[in-house]
């Protein structure tokens, strides 16, 4: 890595008793390498042996198996680490003697020669092997202000800073290909995420709805051009799906980009104040622009099987309840209304107040009476209070693998705790 800067202020044609007083040009290069999708051996052909009745080869009568060996990888020994290339730019400033400061950041990040998987044909007879071969990008804007005065012994700083991120997927082993976050829900079938070249590494590839059949005969003349039923399962409370393709046929194809769990802007806002003793400080958060697939949703609204569910599936769609979103309860769900649809897809933009606190310090005048020279009582709470429209537990977790941010499942929500102490100093 290399960085280089310039401070302007410090020049001698920069001009002086202005309000900006301090303005510096910085720029900065770097490259990490990555082996952590490596296996130990994966640059090998490794030889595997197999010493079973159907695994291995048989001699004689067959009654006893032998074992047997089989190549079932490629060479590969140009297999290397995943490179990062990161390149900023920024600018820092500071008006009114420092009172104002802050700094403007752009950013891009390149990790290329990624590790994927490249899927082979079974008829090949080998392990799908990994390749250096993807490339995925992330660019932004990162902005921080700060102000800090101190007036008639009453002194406070406010800072804020926010941030963008653009993710994309530059390129994957094949055209077309797409890498699936499987093992988020409880289907091996039902995928909602997808990593695809040209969009978010975490992108929801979902099913568009228009709204719940009223009538047996509303589903039965939902057909294609030929008069063929386009659900032919579909029965009135059922879920109406959209061929998007206009193909005359749902399937896998209709599935459309409906945006992704990686947030597009976000920002805090940090105070802190002090007056006579008296000391005030709080953290507040927001996270906005990104989507989150409620995937407890998907498993506690299906109504498919006999356990429990959300209170949501009281207001299921019946002859006598039709103005509701929520489908009929039928056993297994024979028109598959929840398979990965937008249905289960929301806005995940929330406000939270991480921290804040209140303190008192008691004057040094009295504490050295006692010999003690500072002693300070406060009240401090964490994650006090979210905004958000988001119906699940909570709109902020994190995720094991960047395939599937943004989508939720037995997550463990953040705790809110309530803190009262004392700082002693002898």
């Amino acid at each position: 890595s290399v960085a280089v800067g310039w401070r302007i202020s410090e020049e001698e044609f920069f001009p002086k008793g202005i309000a900006l007083n301090n303005l510096k040009l910085r720029a900065s290069w770097g490259r990490l390498g990555n082996e952590n999708a490596l296996g130990y051996y994966d640059f090998l052909a490794l030889i595997s042996t197999y010493n079973t009745k159907y695994q291995g080869y048989v001699k004689g009568n067959g009654d006893n198996a032998w074992a047997g060996s089989i190549a079932r990888g490629l060479e590969n020994r140009s297999l290397k680490w995943e490179t990062t290339d990161t390149k900023n730019i920024g600018l820092d400033f500071g008006f009114f003697n420092n009172k104002l400061t802050g700094a403007m950041n752009y950013y891009y990040n390149q990790t290329e020669e990624l590790l994927i998987t490249k899927a082979l044909p079974p008829s090949a007879g080998l392990n799908n092997p990994i390749l250096n071969v993807g490339k995925i990008r992330n660019s932004g804007v990162e902005v921080e202000i700060n102000w800090a005065d101190s007036k008639g012994g009453f002194d406070y700083n406010i800072g804020m800073n926010f941030s963008t991120t653009k993710n994309k997927v530059v390129e994957l082993a094949d055209k077309g290909q797409a890498l699936p976050a499987t093992g988020l829900l409880y289907d091996t079938d039902h995928i909602p995420a997808y990593a695809k070249e040209g969009k978010p590494i975490s992108g929801f590839y979902l099913y568009r709805t228009d709204g719940i059949f009223q009538s047996d005969a509303e589903a039965e003349a939902y057909v294609n051009d030929k008069g063929e039923r386009l659900q032919p399962n579909a029965k009135a409370g059922d879920i109406r799906f959209k061929d998007v393709t206009g193909d005359g046929v749902i399937d896998e194809d209709d599935k459309e980009y409906c945006g992704t769990g990686i947030p597009k802007f976000e920002t805090n806002l940090n105070f802190s104040a002090s007056y006579k003793g008296f000391d005030l400080s709080f953290s507040l958060s927001g996270v906005f622009g990104h989507k989150i697939y409620n995937g407890n949703r998907y498993f506690y609204e299906s109504m498919n099987a006999p356990i429990n569910m959300l209170s949501t599936v009281v207001n299921a769609w019946t002859p006598e309840n039709t103005h509701t979103d929520i489908p009929r309860a039928v056993n297994g769900d024979p028109n598959g209304n929840s398979r990965e649809s937008e249905r289960f897809l929301e806005n995940g933009s929330f406000v939270r107040l991480r921290q804040a606190q209140i303190g008192y310090t008691l004057p040094v005048s009295l504490l050295k009476k006692v010999k003690i020279e500072k002693l300070r009582f406060y009240i401090s709470g964490d994650n006090l209070f979210t905004i958000t429209g988001y119906s699940g537990v909570d709109p902020e977790f994190s995720t094991s693998s960047p395939l599937n941010s943004g989508v939720d499942r037995y997550i463990y929500p953040f705790t809110r705790s309530y803190t009262v102490g004392a700082q002693l100093t002898f």
